[in-house]
């Protein structure tokens, strides 16, 4: 059936995970769990550390029955940490698969090489095609190296995109919805690969009509001359020679951020595609925003360009784009060329073009080195949804009220509030003190301290 009307998570239907299925239903759920916690309100944290999502890595041995946890006993999981770094890609899955976490995890089966060790990343949630992204990058690093074979790198989920969208507002769908299209539509079979996607989403009926109802997202990529580029961009491209390069500009005409490729394969010890140029372009892009200009949301990079001098964008690259709020992609055709793209190669040995196939195919292809699993219930809602949904609630209501109180008090009918004891009460922290008022549990002198004197 056409992507167009089946979920993508009816496709997870690969074999359960290696060892007892019991055990990994209980995980799914504690990642959901350590979702809740870190996304619930305190007086502490009033912002948190992003959304409600949270994840797990672990190396299993099914002859064995060993389990291994990648984390220590003070920081066993990984949760969403969008806000707390101002990164559109900090994702729990993303965090779980940290550079320092895949060294741990290939010290780990090269040290205990030949004993049928197996990867598991648990997720809350569905990952979105970022986060698959790395998941198929390191499942492709390990199998190169022999380290596990095709398919022994396992991925279980709660939570589908329909859930999340439903019960914690966050929807992934549309940007995941763009990668499936790339495959159905045969974009990458193309010469002309993602330069062509725009007019083969538009000039199909069913990408076009999501496309216009929201249902899908899509970031442009262009070829461009040289005459339409900025004169300060193209100093960057001259002086980047034949590096990977790429330029993100503000519509205000600012560099927001900019960056080569970063990687030294051969001292990194790990392959490490959050250095390639675009990804790294836009983390210095978001940095800037936050340091520099303050700005809270400075993942959303306000519908800059990325100018690049990659013509073979990879699937971590655009999903980039497509997290970050990006207008388009413009490679400058005359700095463009086979070197820049073998060494701009999310996984060196492998084409950007055929790792992005990778990605963008459903979960039970043959093509991906992915075994996922949804071990969720459709009509079962997670903790960690519930309570964000209630939490941005609460946000709300608390924004209103300010808005509503500075209405009131300038009313020349203000009125007097006291209490039956005759004590007088500050109207304001009356409002701002519901949260002090819910440690009320009807013992005598407990309740909220609100600002008070006699009459």
């Amino acid at each position: 059936m056409s992507i167009f009307y089946e979920p993508r998570f009816k496709s997870a239907a690969g074999n359960l995970p290696p060892t007892n299925p019991l055990f990994w239903e209980i995980q799914t759920n504690q990642s959901d769990m350590a979702a809740f916690h870190a996304a619930n309100i305190t007086r502490e944290d009033p912002i948190g550390k992003g959304g409600p999502f949270g994840a797990q890595l672990w190396l299993v041995n099914r002859k064995t029955n060993e389990h291994v946890l990648i984390g220590t006993v003070q920081e066993p999981e990984d949760s969403n940490a969008v806000v707390s770094k101002g990164q559109a890609s900090a994702h729990a899955e993303a965090e779980s698969l940290s550079p320092e976490k895949r060294q741990q995890v290939k010290d780990f089966l090269k040290e205990n090489a030949e004993e049928g060790w197996e990867v598991v990343q648990v997720s809350s949630a569905e990952s979105c095609p970022s986060c698959r992204s790395k998941q198929v990058a390191f499942a492709n690093e390990l199998i190169v190296e022999d380290l596990i074979t095709s398919g022994q790198f396992h991925v279980v989920f709660k939570a589908t995109y329909d859930q999340t969208k439903e019960d914690a507002g966050f929807n992934d769908a549309p940007y995941d919805q763009t990668f499936r299209a790339i495959h159905e539509l045969g974009v990458l079979s193309r010469q002309e690969g993602l330069f062509d996607l725009e007019k083969a989403l538009l000039e199909n009926l069913g990408a076009s009509a999501q496309f216009h109802s929201g249902e899908l997202i899509y970031t442009p990529v262009n070829l461009v001359d040289d005459d339409i580029v900025p004169d300060n961009v193209l100093k960057i491209m001259r002086d980047a020679g034949e590096q990977p390069v790429a330029v993100i500009v503000h519509p205000d005409g600012r560099i927001l951020g900019q960056s080569l490729d970063e990687r030294d394969l051969g001292n990194d010890g790990i392959n490490l595609p959050e250095k390639t140029a675009i990804v790294r372009a836009i983390e210095k892009a978001s940095t800037y925003l936050r340091d520099k200009e303050s700005k809270f949301a400075s993942w959303e990079l306000e519908k800059a360009t990325v100018y690049t001098n990659i013509r073979d964008i990879g699937p971590m690259a655009y999903s980039g784009l497509l997290w970050s709020d990006l207008s388009e992609a413009k490679v400058v055709s005359s700095f463009a060329t086979d070197l820049v793209d073998e060494m701009a190669q999310e996984v060196p040995g492998i084409s950007n073009r055929n790792l992005f196939l990778q990605v963008a195919v459903d979960y039970d292809s043959r093509k991906s080195p992915l075994s996922v699993v949804f071990n969720g219930d459709p009509e079962d809602a997670s903790v960690a949804h519930l309570v964000w949904k209630a939490r941005m609630q609460a946000e709300k209501v608390k924004n209103a009220q300010a808005v509503r109180m500075d209405e009131l008090v300038a009313r020349p009918d203000l009125p007097k509030v006291r209490m039956i004891d005759g004590t007088y009460i500050n109207l304001s922290r009356l409002v701002e003190t519901s949260e002090v008022s819910s440690d009320y549990d009807g013992a005598k002198g407990k309740g909220s301290k609100l600002e008070a004197k006699p009459l």
